[in-house]
């Protein structure tokens, strides 16, 4: 299992999951989200469930549609069945392909499809840290 956690400025007291498989990925959702978000990064979803397991403080969660072993649809399943509402973000290549819709059906709260923009990524990752936030107040 592969983690790369490293905080982002000033080391901010909100914590982002990123499961995708793509190094080159994680390292650019890193320093997108670094100012926003202390980032953790595994390599698939058996990795994040394993972690998830053991640390439930996660103010949001983003995943890969195309994850090796689990895909990144029965990882939010998975996160939904357990009755888990942190906010979750997919990402996918294949946007085309109607997996945006069958990512909302099983109970992501954003979409986003590659090639996104950094703005795009920071302003949904905002949103989702907010409604973590009202869902915990």
């Amino acid at each position: 299992m592969s983690v790369n956690t490293e905080p982002g400025a000033g080391g901010p007291a909100k914590r982002v999951l990123i499961a995708d498989d793509d190094a080159a990925v994680c390292a650019l959702l890193r320093v997108a989200l670094g100012p926003l978000a202390e980032v953790t990064t595994v390599a698939d979803a058996e990795a994040a469930l394993a972690l998830l397991a053991n640390d439930s403080g996660y103010d949001a969660i983003i995943s890969d549609f195309m994850l090796p072993g689990i895909s990144g649809l029965e990882f939010v399943q998975r996160l939904r069945a357990e009755c888990r509402r942190v906010p979750i973000l997919m990402i996918s290549g294949h946007g085309a392909l109607g997996i945006g819709e069958r990512a909302r059906a099983a109970g992501v709260d954003a979409f986003l499809d590659k090639p996104f923009s950094l703005a795009q990524l920071r302003g949904t990752v905002v949103a989702m840290l907010r409604q973590n936030d009202a869902r915990v107040a």
